[in-house]
């Protein structure tokens, strides 16, 4: 604030003398001796404001206002804590927010007794960095039994990491895949802005919650498809301590008739 006025001052004195025309060479030799300090302060004061946005940003981050995570796996449970506005999909069997929870918690769990570093979060995204992310879903259709499981990532170089999702998903999952990012919600999901992964950031839709079928079949199953993501993530990240669930080949669960469990 006394720069502030201080320079004020000075910039009146320099106007005055435009102005007037005064042939005050100690008022004009004052601030020809000053002005080099003048730009000096600037410089400082830029440097001062920067540093001061820079210390704010990192105690709001540490009160958490504005949430930093830095762990090996960010693990989030889609529609989490949401109130209002798009809380998942919802029928008959279940709502989507309470499986996404459920696998997400599990997953967490797994790794975490794994030694695994697991940030675990819900819809409110922190930025974050992470060697690996997974957002958990499912899928409702207005259409029961139109959709099924399917990836989202926002990066090509992620495909990859999601192909080998898929080829390791499919040997349980009985049902019908949807092209990868076959929504803008896959494509340009929000939480994608605010993780920086090394190896990528997935968003699993993991079935139909929709088709009676299907959301019968995954509901006896969710922990057991919670141990495979959890599977996944080890594999990925080449930790050990992390088994491979017993799983039936998809064929063993389907018959003419209906499920078996």
């Amino acid at each position: 604030m006394v720069f502030m006025v201080y320079v004020g001052v000075l910039k009146k004195i320099r106007d005055k003398l435009q102005y007037d025309g005064l042939p005050n060479f100690s008022i004009i030799f004052l601030y020809k001796f000053m002005e080099p300090t003048i730009k000096l302060f600037k410089i400082l004061s830029l440097f001062i404001i920067f540093f001061a946005f820079t210390f704010l940003v990192y105690l709001l981050m540490k009160k958490q206002i504005i949430g930093y995570k830095s762990a090996d796996v960010l693990i989030q449970a889609g529609h989490e804590g949401r109130t209002t506005g798009y809380t998942g999909a919802q029928s008959p069997c279940a709502k989507e927010m309470d499986w996404n929870r459920d696998v997400a918690d599990e997953v967490t769990k797994i790794l975490r007794e794994a030694g695994v570093s697991v940030a675990r979060v819900g819809a409110t995204l922190p930025i974050a960095k992470v060697k690996l992310a997974l957002s958990i879903h499912f899928d409702g259709s207005t259409a029961p039994c139109s959709s099924g499981a399917s990836i989202g990532y926002g990066n090509l170089e992620h495909q990859a990491l999601a192909t080998r999702w898929k080829n390791l998903y499919s040997t349980y999952y009985p049902f019908d895949w949807m092209n990868d990012n076959f929504t803008d919600n896959l494509s340009s999901y929000y939480g994608y802005k605010y993780v920086f992964s090394q190896k990528g950031f997935l968003v699993l839709e993991l079935g139909e919650l929709t088709c009676q079928k299907e959301a019968i079949w995954l509901r006896y199953r969710l922990k057991k498809i919670a141990v495979l993501i959890a599977y996944f993530v080890a594999q990925e990240l080449d930790v050990q301590g992390v088994s491979l669930p017993p799983l039936q080949p998809k064929e063993a669960f389907v018959h003419d008739e209906g499920f078996m469990y």
